[in-house]
């Protein structure tokens, strides 16, 4: 009898664990194949210091920003796909410190990519390389 309760009591845990993997994931942003460079000519605004630009590139776009200063960028980049609905294809937009959801009022923090109000998972970040003066973006 007690072999057969911790059978069931293992099987409704191991059921329960399965089901909760699916549903609270934050990987929600499609994935795409790309590689952007990001460059002074082009780009300027990002190498001023906490500047930021928008760029091709990711699902819906770039937002690359940098977190550096002007004599020595360190560039990060998020896919501007609204991790709120990604279905939806709502692009953040930049708001001061913020980047802005303006369909579901989502916020999230440009420093760093993370929630900041409404949102329950970051923005994707994409990994900045740099050779020279020219960095890129990829995935």
């Amino acid at each position: 009898m007690m072999k057969e309760v911790t059978r069931y009591i293992a099987a409704f845990l191991t059921v329960a664990l399965l089901a909760g993997c699916g549903g609270g994931s934050c990987n929600v942003v499609p994935d795409r194949s790309f590689t952007t460079n990001i460059n002074q000519a082009q780009h300027l605004d990002v190498f001023a210091t906490k500047g930021w630009v928008y760029a091709q590139g990711g699902y819906a776009g770039l937002v690359v920003y940098n977190t550096g200063s002007q004599q020595d960028p360190k560039l990060i980049a998020y896919d501007r796909c609204s991790t709120v609905n990604p279905e939806k294809g709502s692009r953040v937009e930049v708001q001061g410190m913020l980047l802005v959801d303006p369909q579901s009022g989502a916020k999230w923090l440009l420093e760093d990519g993370s929630p900041a109000a409404l949102a329950e998972c970051p923005l994707r970040s994409y990994s900045v390389g740099q050779q020279g003066n020219v960095f890129y973006v990829q995935n």
